[in-house]
């Protein structure tokens, strides 16, 4: 598959890097796409970025040859995995282990190793994907939002908490009251990416409404780009369905395609017409696109 050997290039370039100087977007590079497309994908499919992933192998290595018995002193070990000082060394190793690095000289000191990651998608075909491709202007959107990281797929647990809390305040109806559902009605909106620190805004957001007197507190305007839009159904009870529906189009369908992510919002768009526990549910996600570079 073109796409899983444009991916294991990626990541033969981490590897090959682990002691030196990483460019991510030469990684991007190495995959035939967009830096943003790069660290979206690597994100959805693992769970963590590109970065998150250096910083495992590089620890996972250094307790390696700690544990080993090597001769590897702290401050040596420090420079060789890329950190400034022998001090941030040992803070970020005892985050991940527990333990100082001196410790894990010691038998029985416990520890655990990130082996190098290997991309295997297969586009099993059992499960259609229903999905149209669309153009669509630009739109003004209003709504509450909060900041949501990425790491280990927190934002999987985070976002839906958000919205329990929304629906259960009160402030559920009240954007209920202020949607237009000939549009868009009430919609989730993943935004602002910052796919280095591996984080994003995530909106509860309605139309611009005529004005925004009643909003819930904290409400904001802002702005979705015009797109190229993938969007995406996905059908039965909200949960964990539309979740499901979104790690598909990350691991099947755009693996599959000639597009990538173009960079903008994401929107979750529901429908209105039956509860979301519902079997009748069903709701679309919506993926900027354009034409990947591997495609052109």
């Amino acid at each position: 598959m073109d796409w899983q050997r444009r991916m294991m290039a990626a990541i033969d370039y981490l590897e090959h890097n682990l002691y030196g100087t990483v460019d991510l977007e030469a990684a991007a590079k190495e995959a035939n796409c967009s830096v943003f497309h790069f660290y979206r994908m690597f994100q959805v499919i693992t769970g963590i970025g590109p970065a998150e992933y250096l910083r495992r192998r590089r620890l996972s290595e250094a307790a390696m040859a700690l544990s080993t018995g090597g001769g590897d002193k702290v401050i040596e070990l420090a420079l060789r995995f890329g950190y400034d000082s022998p001090d941030s060394f040992t803070r970020a190793f005892r985050r991940e282990f527990g333990c100082l690095p001196t410790d894990a000289r010691r038998r029985g000191v416990s520890l655990h190793s990130y082996p190098r990651l290997a991309f295997s998608v297969v586009l099993k075909g059992d499960r259609p994907m229903e999905y149209r491709i669309e153009e669509g202007a630009g739109f003004t959107l209003a709504g509450i939002s909060i900041r949501v990281a990425t790491r280990d797929g927190t934002n999987f647990l985070d976002v839906p908490a958000f919205w329990d809390a929304v629906m259960t305040d009160g402030r559920w109806r009240t954007l209920c009251a202020k949607g237009d559902f000939k549009r868009l009605g009430v919609c989730g909106v993943s935004r602002d990416f910052d796919m280095a620190a591996g984080a994003f805004t995530y909106s509860i957001a309605v139309n611009k409404p005529v004005t925004m007197e009643g909003m819930p507190d904290g409400s904001r305007l802002f702005e979705v780009p015009a797109s190229t839009w993938g969007k995406f159904a996905s059908r039965g009870p909200l949960r964990p369905n539309l979740q499901d529906t979104i790690k598909r189009v990350f691991s099947e369908w755009l693996p599959a395609s000639d597009w990538e992510h173009a960079g903008t919002a994401e929107i979750e768009y529901f429908s209105p017409a039956a509860a979301q526990d519902s079997p009748d549910f069903w709701s679309e996600y919506w993926v900027p696109l354009r034409i990947g570079r591997h495609g052109r």
